[in-house]
Protein backbone atom coordinates (compact mmCIF):
# COMPACT_ATOMS: atom_id res chain seq x y z
CA UNK A 1 0.00 0.00 0.00
CA UNK A 2 1.43 3.38 -0.76
CA UNK A 3 1.59 5.94 1.15
CA UNK A 4 -0.01 9.55 -0.23
CA UNK A 5 2.70 12.55 -0.95
CA UNK A 6 2.44 14.92 1.41
CA UNK A 7 4.02 16.10 4.83
CA UNK A 8 3.39 13.99 8.11
CA UNK A 9 4.72 14.95 12.12
CA UNK A 10 6.92 12.09 13.13
CA UNK A 11 7.09 13.93 16.55
CA UNK A 12 6.27 17.63 18.34
CA UNK A 13 9.61 19.10 16.83
CA UNK A 14 10.38 17.46 13.66
CA UNK A 15 8.68 16.75 10.25
CA UNK A 16 9.68 14.06 7.83
CA UNK A 17 8.81 14.81 3.54
CA UNK A 18 6.88 11.89 3.20
CA UNK A 19 7.74 10.64 -0.29
CA UNK A 20 6.28 7.00 -1.58
CA UNK A 21 9.16 4.99 -0.50
CA UNK A 22 10.16 1.25 -0.07
CA UNK A 23 9.60 -0.65 3.13
CA UNK A 24 13.42 0.11 4.25
CA UNK A 25 13.00 3.67 4.20
CA UNK A 26 10.29 3.74 6.37
CA UNK A 27 11.93 1.62 8.61
CA UNK A 28 14.85 4.24 8.62
CA UNK A 29 12.52 6.80 9.56
CA UNK A 30 10.85 5.23 12.60
CA UNK A 31 14.42 4.00 13.92
CA UNK A 32 14.77 7.85 13.69
CA UNK A 33 11.62 8.79 15.83
CA UNK A 34 12.14 6.40 18.23
CA UNK A 35 16.07 7.62 19.33
CA UNK A 36 15.08 11.11 19.06
CA UNK A 37 12.17 10.33 21.27
CA UNK A 38 14.76 8.24 24.17
CA UNK A 39 17.36 10.98 23.67
CA UNK A 40 14.25 13.55 24.80
CA UNK A 41 13.69 11.38 27.58
CA UNK A 42 16.57 11.25 28.67
CA UNK A 43 17.69 14.66 29.12
CA UNK A 44 14.03 15.41 30.70
CA UNK A 45 15.00 12.50 33.19
CA UNK A 46 19.16 14.27 34.29
CA UNK A 47 17.03 17.91 34.32
CA UNK A 48 14.57 16.64 36.82
CA UNK A 49 17.02 15.47 39.46
CA UNK A 50 17.08 17.72 42.26
CA UNK A 51 20.00 19.10 43.73
CA UNK A 52 21.10 19.54 47.39
CA UNK A 53 20.48 22.98 48.96
CA UNK A 54 24.04 22.96 51.46
CA UNK A 55 23.69 25.62 54.01
CA UNK A 56 26.48 27.28 55.26
CA UNK A 57 27.48 28.48 58.35
CA UNK A 58 29.78 31.44 59.38
CA UNK A 59 30.13 34.43 61.39
CA UNK A 60 28.61 38.13 61.43
CA UNK A 61 31.78 40.91 62.38
CA UNK A 62 32.10 40.63 66.36
CA UNK A 63 31.35 43.88 68.22
CA UNK A 64 29.60 45.12 71.30
CA UNK A 65 32.69 44.59 73.15
CA UNK A 66 33.52 45.50 76.96
CA UNK A 67 34.74 45.14 80.13
CA UNK A 68 32.84 43.63 83.20
CA UNK A 69 34.31 44.03 86.37
CA UNK A 70 31.02 43.90 88.56
CA UNK A 71 29.03 41.13 87.69
CA UNK A 72 31.54 38.18 89.61
CA UNK A 73 33.57 39.59 92.50
CA UNK A 74 37.00 39.30 91.68
CA UNK A 75 36.37 37.97 88.13
CA UNK A 76 36.80 40.36 84.85
CA UNK A 77 35.11 39.00 81.93
CA UNK A 78 35.74 40.11 78.38
CA UNK A 79 31.91 40.47 77.15
CA UNK A 80 30.95 41.17 73.14
CA UNK A 81 28.37 39.69 70.68
CA UNK A 82 28.29 37.68 68.19
CA UNK A 83 26.02 36.43 65.34
CA UNK A 84 25.97 32.97 63.74
CA UNK A 85 24.93 33.17 60.57
CA UNK A 86 23.99 31.33 57.10
CA UNK A 87 25.20 32.35 53.86
CA UNK A 88 24.75 28.79 52.05
CA UNK A 89 21.96 28.17 49.12
CA UNK A 90 19.55 26.52 51.31
CA UNK A 91 18.45 26.39 55.00
CA UNK A 92 20.73 24.99 57.78
CA UNK A 93 18.94 22.43 59.86
CA UNK A 94 19.01 20.56 62.82
CA UNK A 95 16.96 17.97 64.55
CA UNK A 96 17.32 17.00 68.43
CA UNK A 97 16.06 13.73 68.99
CA UNK A 98 15.61 10.97 71.40
CA UNK A 99 16.35 8.87 73.29
CA UNK A 100 17.84 11.05 75.65
CA UNK A 101 21.40 10.47 77.00
CA UNK A 102 22.10 12.15 80.19
CA UNK A 103 19.28 13.98 79.48
CA UNK A 104 21.05 15.48 76.20
CA UNK A 105 19.33 14.96 72.48
CA UNK A 106 21.09 13.46 69.68
CA UNK A 107 21.05 15.27 66.74
CA UNK A 108 20.93 15.28 62.71
CA UNK A 109 21.67 17.86 60.26
CA UNK A 110 18.91 17.90 57.74
CA UNK A 111 19.68 18.68 53.90
CA UNK A 112 17.00 20.20 51.96
CA UNK A 113 16.99 20.02 47.92
CA UNK A 114 15.56 21.76 45.26
CA UNK A 115 12.58 19.44 45.02
CA UNK A 116 11.89 20.55 48.74
CA UNK A 117 12.87 16.94 50.20
CA UNK A 118 14.61 16.63 52.94
CA UNK A 119 17.55 13.77 53.73
CA UNK A 120 19.19 13.42 57.00
CA UNK A 121 22.36 12.42 58.78
CA UNK A 122 24.08 12.05 61.94
CA UNK A 123 26.12 14.47 63.93
CA UNK A 124 28.36 14.45 66.55
CA UNK A 125 26.88 17.54 68.67
CA UNK A 126 24.26 17.30 70.91
CA UNK A 127 21.49 19.39 72.94
CA UNK A 128 20.90 20.25 76.29
CA UNK A 129 18.05 22.09 78.10
CA UNK A 130 20.12 24.08 79.99
CA UNK A 131 22.10 27.05 79.91
CA UNK A 132 21.75 31.26 80.02
CA UNK A 133 18.39 31.11 82.18
CA UNK A 134 16.86 30.47 79.15
CA UNK A 135 13.90 27.69 78.71
CA UNK A 136 14.98 26.13 75.44
CA UNK A 137 17.57 23.42 74.45
CA UNK A 138 20.89 24.65 72.97
CA UNK A 139 23.17 22.72 70.47
CA UNK A 140 26.32 22.14 72.43
CA UNK A 141 29.26 23.49 71.35
CA UNK A 142 28.37 25.06 67.80
CA UNK A 143 30.37 28.17 68.11
CA UNK A 144 33.91 28.76 69.96
CA UNK A 145 35.52 31.81 71.08
CA UNK A 146 39.27 32.05 71.49
CA UNK A 147 41.28 35.03 72.56
CA UNK A 148 45.20 34.99 71.81
CA UNK A 149 48.35 36.93 72.17
CA UNK A 150 50.41 38.06 68.97
CA UNK A 151 52.35 35.04 70.01
CA UNK A 152 49.62 33.35 69.12
CA UNK A 153 49.29 31.50 72.30
CA UNK A 154 45.79 30.97 73.99
CA UNK A 155 44.87 33.24 76.23
CA UNK A 156 40.82 32.40 77.16
CA UNK A 157 38.03 30.81 75.66
CA UNK A 158 34.48 31.22 75.98
CA UNK A 159 32.68 29.93 78.59
CA UNK A 160 29.47 29.65 76.87
CA UNK A 161 29.03 26.42 75.38
CA UNK A 162 25.26 25.62 74.46
CA UNK A 163 23.63 27.73 71.62
CA UNK A 164 20.09 27.72 70.71
CA UNK A 165 19.68 29.40 67.21
CA UNK A 166 17.27 30.38 64.72
CA UNK A 167 16.00 33.62 63.04
CA UNK A 168 16.48 36.82 64.94
CA UNK A 169 18.61 39.26 63.26
CA UNK A 170 18.52 39.77 59.33
CA UNK A 171 22.16 39.80 57.73
CA UNK A 172 21.88 39.41 53.92
CA UNK A 173 18.44 39.07 52.50
CA UNK A 174 19.50 39.70 49.35
CA UNK A 175 21.07 36.23 48.97
CA UNK A 176 19.10 33.68 46.62
CA UNK A 177 16.40 31.83 48.25
CA UNK A 178 16.80 34.48 51.60
CA UNK A 179 12.94 34.62 52.95
CA UNK A 180 11.60 38.30 53.67
CA UNK A 181 10.35 37.14 57.27
CA UNK A 182 11.94 34.08 59.85
CA UNK A 183 11.29 30.78 59.26
CA UNK A 184 12.72 29.45 62.44
CA UNK A 185 11.73 30.75 65.70
CA UNK A 186 12.20 29.50 68.36
CA UNK A 187 14.11 25.93 70.29
CA UNK A 188 11.73 23.69 71.97
CA UNK A 189 10.39 23.05 75.63
CA UNK A 190 11.89 20.93 78.36
CA UNK A 191 9.47 18.00 77.58
CA UNK A 192 10.04 17.64 74.10
CA UNK A 193 12.16 15.10 72.96
CA UNK A 194 12.19 15.92 69.23
CA UNK A 195 13.26 19.69 68.65
CA UNK A 196 14.17 21.39 65.58
CA UNK A 197 16.19 24.51 64.75
CA UNK A 198 17.81 26.48 62.41
CA UNK A 199 19.05 29.04 60.26
CA UNK A 200 17.20 30.65 57.24
CA UNK A 201 19.38 31.85 54.20
CA UNK A 202 20.55 34.86 55.01
CA UNK A 203 19.30 35.26 58.09
CA UNK A 204 21.62 34.95 61.52
CA UNK A 205 21.29 34.33 65.84
CA UNK A 206 22.17 36.83 68.10
CA UNK A 207 23.55 36.66 71.16
CA UNK A 208 24.38 40.02 73.09
CA UNK A 209 27.23 40.46 75.17
CA UNK A 210 24.79 40.99 78.29
CA UNK A 211 23.81 37.08 78.44
CA UNK A 212 25.41 35.52 81.29
CA UNK A 213 28.18 32.91 79.78
CA UNK A 214 29.02 35.65 76.75
CA UNK A 215 32.16 36.04 77.96
CA UNK A 216 35.88 35.32 77.84
CA UNK A 217 37.78 35.17 81.59
CA UNK A 218 40.60 37.70 81.63
CA UNK A 219 41.33 37.81 84.89
CA UNK A 220 45.06 38.93 85.22
CA UNK A 221 45.60 39.05 81.94
CA UNK A 222 47.87 41.76 81.06
CA UNK A 223 47.65 44.88 78.88
CA UNK A 224 48.25 44.20 75.52
CA UNK A 225 47.31 43.82 71.74
CA UNK A 226 45.01 40.10 71.47
CA UNK A 227 42.55 38.53 68.85
CA UNK A 228 39.29 37.18 69.36
CA UNK A 229 38.48 34.41 66.88
CA UNK A 230 35.03 33.04 66.48
CA UNK A 231 34.37 30.27 64.63
CA UNK A 232 31.00 28.38 63.71
CA UNK A 233 31.21 24.48 63.70
CA UNK A 234 34.72 24.48 65.11
CA UNK A 235 34.13 20.12 65.03
CA UNK A 236 32.82 20.44 61.39
CA UNK A 237 30.42 18.44 62.03
CA UNK A 238 27.49 19.91 59.82
CA UNK A 239 27.65 19.33 56.30
CA UNK A 240 27.91 22.93 54.23
CA UNK A 241 28.45 24.33 50.90
CA UNK A 242 32.41 25.08 51.92
CA UNK A 243 34.24 24.71 55.60
CA UNK A 244 36.68 27.35 55.07
CA UNK A 245 34.80 30.48 55.76
CA UNK A 246 33.47 29.58 59.44
CA UNK A 247 35.30 32.38 61.26
CA UNK A 248 35.60 35.95 61.92
CA UNK A 249 38.09 37.70 64.18
CA UNK A 250 39.03 41.09 65.40
CA UNK A 251 41.95 42.30 67.05
CA UNK A 252 41.40 44.04 69.92
CA UNK A 253 44.01 46.30 72.66
CA UNK A 254 42.93 45.28 76.10
CA UNK A 255 43.46 46.33 79.31
CA UNK A 256 42.24 45.61 82.94
CA UNK A 257 39.31 48.45 82.81
CA UNK A 258 38.55 48.78 78.64
CA UNK A 259 38.60 47.56 75.29
CA UNK A 260 39.22 49.05 72.06
CA UNK A 261 39.18 47.79 69.04
CA UNK A 262 42.04 48.11 66.44
CA UNK A 263 40.67 46.28 63.47
CA UNK A 264 37.37 45.24 63.52
CA UNK A 265 37.65 42.43 61.25
CA UNK A 266 35.01 40.94 58.56
CA UNK A 267 31.59 38.45 58.56
CA UNK A 268 32.43 35.36 56.83
CA UNK A 269 32.21 35.66 53.21
CA UNK A 270 30.10 33.05 51.03
CA UNK A 271 32.25 30.78 49.43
Amino acid sequence: MQLPTGRTMLFPFISIWWEPMSQLRRSLAASITLALLATTLSISVVAAAPTPLMPDLGMARLRGFSVDRTSTPGKTKLRFTTVIINIGDGPFQAFGHGPKTNGELLVDGMIKDSAGNWSSYATPYHMIFAGDAHQHWHVKDIERYVLRNTAGQNKGTGEKHGFCFYDNEEFDLSLPGAPSSPRYTGCGRNQDTNVTVGLSVGWGDHYPAKIPDQYIDITGLPSGNYTLTATADPGRGFMERCEGNNITTATLHITSTSVTVVTAGTPSKRC
